[in-house]
């Protein structure tokens, strides 16, 4: 400070000398070239009524004292005197273009335009003056809008604009690497076209601009939308008035604290937070205003450089100060700096051009019309324009000036400068000891980002696997049961190579398990792309083999027990095995087809993130691991679709054989079980999958859990009761094996059902009848070949009828199907041709029956007719039907004529 005083002391004599000498040349024009004054016009808002009129006075003293030191300058504009006119702007766009016009009727001619101040009153003027082939030079307007070179070619600023903030905020984003920002500003065009070549920039150089918010009265909803977005780094644009609304909503909405960043201007006044103003739809107090804004950045212009060297002018921007503070009296204004180099600009540029020019006159005598050379030069001077003011080093790019931005932060209410970016060598200065961070570090853009890759628990997995095991074991035990017994007739009757079927399918269905539980911790991506494969070959081929071979059986039953015409139907394995091989065909189809065309790989893809639940600032984002093709919701819809059919239609077919229970199909009640089983196994688990894609253990889980349920309740459904058979019957020597349905349930059809009437029921009784007289002629017969034999074997005859076993009559009918030769050694098999006697003792019972059998359920096992609406006539192709099935073919004809006795007396409903 001494040296300072020093200094002072010491040009002070200087400084008074030269200004009497100012005062002594200027007002006078002397035609002998001693001294030539150059022009300027000047305008200014003189008026009381606007925030601009405080402008002006702030800044006349500044451009006073620089047309002082200019003047008296002998490096700069010897022998010249430059001279500014005032004119009166008012403020108002019709009063400053009036003035403009009568600056430049008035004589003598103006060679610049310095100020405007008002944004109404300086765009009208920069669009007019390149007219008149003039150059506009502004101190104070910052608006966008200004730089459109187009509109405005000639128009200069030594302020920089708003759009100039933008570089520092950009440096300032990259400093702290934060790449990911939202913005929010008043619909203004003003802010508007600020937020737009923000934006731009923030594109070019790779930061992410997330969300744009906008607000006119009430900022509620942009505020909303940029919480919505989970952004911390939040730029702002909106004027002082708008920001106790935009930070009362902040901090409403808790978009503040350590975690938060807000960018914003720093020209708001220094009681904006003081909600004592006159702002009244502010609903937050002072303290709330503090507490929100506490810790924002803010870029504003740098009043003065804070250099000590020394300016254009001869003196450093402290020495500058000191005059100017001198000067003021009590006016002051932050852009007096700026204006103060405008007006050396102006100065340097003439200097320039008078260099290049032969004659002054061109300058004294200019005519705006005509002197585009020396308009030229002007322009190329100013673009060319490089010295050190009071401001920092002043240049231009297309018209804006490249200056010095200072970065503040708001600590206790007050700005604090923490460094500065210099536009024209891109250079951030920054300390960052000085920046007081509420979490004690500069917060990050974004969560810190944990993507976890998502993986079937090892504890679940080995424990589903175990279960998966023990079904393969029970599998592989009942398929040995299935080989070790297949001769028993139990077993035999149930068509035991078709059970083998169900077995293989029950085997892959769990195998499929395994491979389901699979993940990029046990494989190589290639390998992993070879078990997708296998997870939609092995379920598919398990499904068809198992479900399509209950749903073959279950076709047989339903094909010979609900013809009503009960014609000879012979359905073998070989047909059953054909069925479920074209089953498995249209699976190879679908199968082969997906996996040339369009196989599976597998994806990796993010979940939905989840906050940490230790409370610290960290994102944890699940990586989940799917099998997926291009196209494969085209080859999902294919298989669903044919699987949906086959199960639909084996529910049918369950459905209407559910009460059917023959020695022939003897678990037929037991695959009907199983496919309704299997049906709404698949169809729960196949929509709950769907809602668990985010959770492989609960994918896992739920998709496992289904298969060995549905499979292992289909083994046992189909093989229990078997292994209970084989345990009561060890050998297979059983004899009582009937054909039985639940009470007043089955019927051949529903229209034979209806169709039993009392005319039917005559006919039934006349057919009977008619059978007893056939059955007595057929037995005088036989005893009238009894009687031409040998008297002397009387003794053999009385053995073989006592060889014969107790007569089953009914009604006089033999049902011995079929008859044996009496002498064979199948002859004890025959049955004792009832007498006459025995007919007439039981046609009463008979009677009684018939007549009661559609309304009342009687036993009719020892009455002469059949139950269940078929009559005897109708019985004998059911029985050969029976007979001929693979089943019965690979039968002994023992077994074959105690099965098909035993089938033809099923029990009365």
């Amino acid at each position: 400070m001494t040296t300072l005083n020093t200094r002072l002391a010491k040009i002070a004599p200087i400084l008074v000398l030269q200004y009497i000498m100012l005062n002594t040349v200027l007002g006078v024009q002397t035609e002998d070239g001693m001294a030539i004054r150059l022009n300027f016009a000047a305008m200014f808002p003189n008026t009381t009524e606007r925030p601009e009129g405080e402008i002006a006075r702030g800044v006349k003293p500044a451009i006073d004292l620089a047309l002082r030191h200019i003047n008296n300058s002998t490096k700069i504009l010897p022998g010249y005197i430059l001279n500014m006119e005032e004119y009166d702007t008012k403020c108002d766009m019709a009063v400053g273009t009036k003035a403009f016009f009568d600056a430049m009727v008035d004589e003598p001619p103006k060679l610049f335009v310095l100020g405007g101040i008002c944004s109404n009153v300086t765009a009208p003027i920069a669009e007019a003056v390149s007219a008149w082939n003039l150059i506009q030079i502004s101190y104070a307007n910052t608006e966008p809008f200004l730089s459109e070179r187009e509109k405005y070619p000639t128009f200069f600023r030594t302020v920089p604009s708003e759009t100039d903030f933008n570089p520092a905020t950009l440096k300032l984003l990259e400093h702290f690497n934060w790449t990911r920002v939202a913005s929010i500003h008043h619909n203004d065009p003003r802010f508007s076209l600020a937020q737009n070549k923000m934006s731009s920039i923030m594109d070019m150089n790779g930061i992410k601009v997330v969300t744009v918010a906008d607000f006119d009265d009430d900022p509620t909803t942009a505020i909303q939308t940029i919480k919505e977005s989970q952004v911390r780094i939040i730029l702002g644009f909106f004027p002082t008035e708008e920001a106790q609304k935009v930070f009362c909503q902040i901090y409403k909405e808790h978009l503040y604290g350590d975690k938060y960043v807000w960018i914003l201007p720093g020209w708001y006044t220094k009681e904006w937070q003081n909600m004592n103003s006159t702002i009244t739809d502010v609903e937050c107090t002072t303290n709330e205003m503090i507490q929100a804004s506490e810790g924002y950045l803010a870029t504003d212009l740098l009043p003065l450089s804070t250099s000590d060297e020394e300016t254009i002018s001869g003196f450093s921007a402290i020495e500058y100060l000191l005059q100017y503070n001198e000067e003021r009296n009590d006016v002051y204004n932050v852009l007096h700096g700026y204006a103060y180099d405008g007006v050396w600009v102006i100065a340097t540029v003439l200097d320039k051009v008078l260099n290049k020019l032969s004659n002054s006159s061109s300058l004294t005598q200019f005519q705006y019309d005509k002197d585009n050379e020396v308009f030229h030069l002007f322009m190329e001077a100013m673009n060319d324009t490089s010295f050190t003011g009071v401001t920092g080093i002043l240049k231009f790019n297309n018209g804006d000036r490249l200056g010095t931005i200072i970065l503040g932060q708001n600590q206790g209410g007050y700005q604090v400068k923490i460094g500065e970016y210099h536009a024209y060598n891109d250079v951030l200065e920054l300390d960052e000891e000085i920046i007081l961070w509420r979490g004690g570090s500069p917060p990050r853009d974004r969560p810190i980002i944990r993507r976890v890759r998502h993986e079937v628990s090892l504890v679940l997995y080995i424990g589903v696997c175990s279960l998966a095991c023990v079904g393969i074991i029970l599998a592989l035990i009942f398929l040995f049961f299935n080989l070790r017994f297949r001769n028993h007739r139990y077993v035999k009757m149930s068509s035991p190579y078709i059970n083998n079927l169900i077995i293989v399918g029950a085997i892959l269905c769990y195998l499929s398990i395994f491979s389901l539980g699979l993940d990029g911790r046990h494989l190589s991506e290639n390998n992993f792309d070879a078990v997708c494969t296998i997870q939609a070959w092995l379920l598919a081929l398990g499904f068809t083999l198992a479900y399509g071979a209950m749903f073959a059986k279950t076709w047989r039953v339903y094909s010979i027990f609900t013809d009503i015409k009960l014609k000879k139907k012979i359905i073998k394995d070989s047909k059953l095995f054909g069925l479920v091989g074209a089953l498995v065909f249209v699976d190879l189809l679908i199968l082969l087809s997906w996996g040339i065309s369009d196989p599976l790989k597998r994806i990796e893809e993010e979940g939905s993130p989840q906050s940490d639940t230790e409370g610290r600032d960290i994102t944890i984002v699940p990586i989940l691991q799917h099998c997926k093709s291009s196209r494969m919701t085209i080859w999902m819809s294919a298989i669903y679709a044919y699987k949906g059919v086959l199960m639909v239609f084996g529910c049918f077919l369950a459905w209407e054989t559910r009460h059917v229970s023959i020695p022939a199909l003897n678990d037929s009640k037991y695959i009907g079980m199983s496919v309704y089983n299997v049906v709404v196994m698949c169809t729960v688990g196949a929509a709950l999958s769907f809602f668990t894609p985010s959770s492989p253990d609960a994918s896992f889980g739920i998709i496992s859990v289904f298969i060995l349920f549905s499979t292992t309740v289909t083994l046992c459904l189909v093989f229990i009761p078997k292994l209970h058979q084989l345990k009561r019957d060890p050998v297979g020597e059983e004899r009582k094996i009937r054909c039985t349905t639940t009470k007043a349930s089955y019927r051949i059809s529903a229209t034979a059902n209806n169709s039993i009437n009392s005319v039917k029921y005559q006919k039934l009784k006349a057919e009977n009848l008619e059978l007893h007289r056939i059955l007595t002629e057929k037995e005088k017969e036989i005893s009238a070949l009894l009687d031409k034999l040998k008297p002397d074997n009387s003794e053999n005859e009385d053995n073989f009828q006592n060889s014969l076993p107790d007569a089953q009559q009914y009604g006089g009918i033999f049902i011995g199907v079929p008859l044996l030769d009496v002498n064979s050694e199948s002859s004890n098999k025959l049955a004792n041709i009832p007498s006459k006697a025995s007919h007439d003792s039981s046609e009463t019972t008979q009677d009684k029956c018939l007549e009661n059998h559609i309304e009342n359920n009687c036993n009719c096992l020892e009455i002469p007719l059949m139950e269940n609406q078929i009559s005897f006539a109708h019985l004998i192709p059911l029985l050969k039907t029976l007979r001929e099935t693979d089943i019965l073919s690979d039968s002994s004809d023992s077994e074959c004529d105690e099965l098909t006795t035993a089938t033809a007396m099923p029990s009365c409903m």
